[in-house]
């Protein structure tokens, strides 16, 4: 099946499976994690890895959620699938500022970390995303306004989470389904406008396909070949962290010397290990400063962008007793 040889081309592209001898699939019951989970099954024995499965409860839909829990046990069940389930109300681990979709993601991906203990060192998460997916994704990060690193979409491998069906589009995997007489379940939130994902879904790439129906594929050739050209842009800007270390910290007149793309990620580098969300006026203020053998600016809260004597690096001022303690980072 053309599906199956898609699937098995992205785990060798990507080197998936290097170094594990398990996969957890990322079952949600949908159309995607159902597929993935039975081509998983079925390259598992040929490929030499042990199959598990894990599903979330986000108590969200009520009876609907409780429904994707039982057909999920139910599947795994069927396919000798061991499978680690839990129910997490997400509503509750919600902050402020935040919206209900990052909350749910971000209890999603410890659960997956979870999944992947329980089951074993040597364990990878499978998760469904898919070409479709991946079109939605850049676009999104467009509409945002993003760098090189959005138009880069979803990465086949990060960390220790793959997606095998990263190649798949969305009418392949409900083809593949039809064929295998395989149903699913569907979450009505799918459908809900409310979600700027779903615009893009049901509205956005719907229209670009009528213009181009290759949209989808084009997308996904144009992320793997940026994605390769990011790739060499942070090994180039590691590359010039590491001879431009001082004691201390950076030799900010070296760094002022690289062209602007390895510049600026060298010195995103910088902030991020110092504790610094980078955003893209924060880069832009540090670099703006590399000229300068002492400078300072303060990008958050009591962290401090520095140069002191032509090094520049990210240090902690803490206020104490109505004065300010220094620590260097």
């Amino acid at each position: 099946m053309e599906l199956i040889e898609s699937v098995k081309t992205a785990i060798f592209d990507n080197d998936m499976l290097c170094g594990y001898n398990t996969a957890v699939c990322a079952l949600s019951g949908g159309a995607d994690s159902t597929a993935l989970l039975l081509v998983l099954k079925e390259l598992s024995e040929e490929m030499g890895f042990e199959l598990k499965a894990c599903h979330l409860n986000h108590g969200l839909r009520g009876e609907e959620s409780d429904r994707d829990e039982r057909f999920c046990a139910e599947l795994c069940e069927e396919l000798g699938v061991e499978l680690y389930g839990k129910k997490i109300n997400v509503a509750e681990y919600l902050k402020k500022h935040e919206s209900l979709e990052e909350a749910a993601r971000k209890v999603r991906y410890l659960f997956f970390e979870e999944a992947r203990e329980r089951f074993g060192e040597n364990t990878v998460t499978a998760t469904a995303h898919n070409a479709n997916d991946n079109a939605e994704t850049v676009l999104l990060n467009l509409i945002r306004g993003t760098g090189l690193k959005g138009l880069c979409g979803i990465p086949p491998v990060r960390d220790k989470i793959i997606r095998p069906l990263i190649y798949v589009k969305r009418s392949e995997i409900e083809e593949f389904l039809k064929e295998k007489n395989r149903s699913f379940v569907t979450d009505k939130t799918n459908f809900s406008e409310d979600y700027t994902r779903n615009k893009i879904r049901l509205n956005i790439l719907p229209e670009i396909m009528k213009i181009n129906p290759s949209a989808v594929g084009t997308i996904m050739r144009m992320s793997k070949n940026l994605r390769s050209d990011s790739d060499y842009l942070e090994e180039a800007s590691e590359n010039a962290l590491r001879s431009s270390e001082r004691p201390n910290g950076y030799d900010a007149a070296a760094l002022d010397k690289l062209r602007e793309p390895i510049r600026s990620r060298a010195v995103r580098k910088i902030l991020i290990n110092g504790g610094v969300e980078p955003s893209e006026l924060r880069i832009r203020t540090a670099v703006s400063l590399l000229s300068k053998r002492s400078a300072r600016f303060n990008p958050c809260k009591n962290k401090f962008f520095t140069i002191r004597k032509g090094i520049c690096f990210v240090e902690t001022v803490e206020q104490k007793f109505g004065g300010f303690n220094e620590k260097h980072g």
